[in-house]
């Protein structure tokens, strides 16, 4: 059986969020809301590329670290999966649309998602064509 495509990810608990605003002596809202601000933005193609290629190389290397214990424990601390790419709702859907896929009605662009990553690395495919292609002109 193979995984779903979309992980649905859950927001900071309270206790999360008010471990940040004591670390960071209160500006973890003011952080907060400006790293969310700029996952609502959409990036150009060539911005989406880089990203990808970014979280793919992230993977990838996960992919590696998890064939012994010692790094699927790594993995497991640092969030990092092998199988998945963390993306914002905006970004999700702009990944969709560059594989030619028409993206599911449930993504809202201040969602948090994981795509599969297979379908990231179809998305990074298409975005490479699209950015030499840009490049060539």
């Amino acid at each position: 059986m193979k995984k779903p495509i979309i992980k649905i990810l859950s927001g900071p608990t309270p206790n999360q969020v008010a471990a940040g605003e004591i670390s960071t002596g209160g500006t973890a809202s003011l952080l907060s809301a400006i790293s969310k601000a700029a996952d609502l933005a959409p990036m150009d193609v060539k911005q989406l590329y880089g990203f990808l290629h970014f979280r793919l190389h992230s993977a990838k290397q996960a992919q590696a670290r998890s064939g012994w214990f010692g790094g699927r424990l790594f993995n497991k601390f640092s969030g990092e999966s092998s199988d998945y790419v963390p993306l914002s709702g905006t970004q999700m859907t702009q990944a969709f649309l560059a594989a030619g896929i028409e993206p599911p009605e449930f993504i809202v662009a201040s969602g948090n998602y994981e795509l599969r990553l297979d379908y990231a690395q179809k998305a990074y495919d298409a975005l490479k064509e699209m950015a030499e292609t840009d490049n060539a002109q």
